[in-house]
């Protein structure tokens, strides 16, 4: 009796989250201003924000497929493992597509179109080095030239 309670309690639990990724993604999907933030993010760095933003339909396909394999896994059958095991592999796709849609925005048509002109984070990353090396050179040369940037 136990197993099958849990198994209920899986399936309404791990439907539910699909349910609201999949909302979540069609909302980004239109640019709906309803769309949720990202649940689970905990960072202050908006390039990692907005990347997580523009993969959320992979994120999405990731958790659903994820979902469908621990649900049909929870049938105990030697016709269903297959199954769970093709959705599985297919939800590591998704999830490695997730991450090149996050850090290199493409392939595109998985990137919301509002967000298909956005460079990915790495890119994002690597211009902010870029321009925090060039403060940092101007800053030395001023400093070897004797201006000090504090008067006292």
């Amino acid at each position: 009796m136990a197993n099958i309670s849990f198994g209920i309690f899986m399936l309404v639990f791990v439907t539910c989250m699909s349910v609201f990724m999949v909302r979540a993604a069609w909302l980004h999907w239109i640019d709906s201003d309803r769309a949720p933030e990202m649940p689970g993010v905990r960072t202050t760095n908006p390039s990692v924000i907005r990347g997580h933003e523009r993969g959320i339909v992979p994120l999405a396909g990731w958790l659903a497929l994820t979902n469908a394999s621990i649900l049909i896994g929870l049938i105990n059958s030697q016709a269903t493992t297959g199954v769970a095991l093709v959705l599985l592999f297919s939800s590591f796709v998704m999830l490695l597509l997730h991450a090149s849609v996050a850090w290199f925005n493409w392939p595109k048509f998985l990137v919301p179109p509002h967000l298909r002109h956005d460079t990915g984070s790495i890119v994002e990353w690597y211009e902010h080095r870029r321009d925090l090396r060039a403060a940092l050179a101007e800053a030395a040369e001023r400093d070897a030239l004797g201006h000090r940037s504090d008067p006292r």
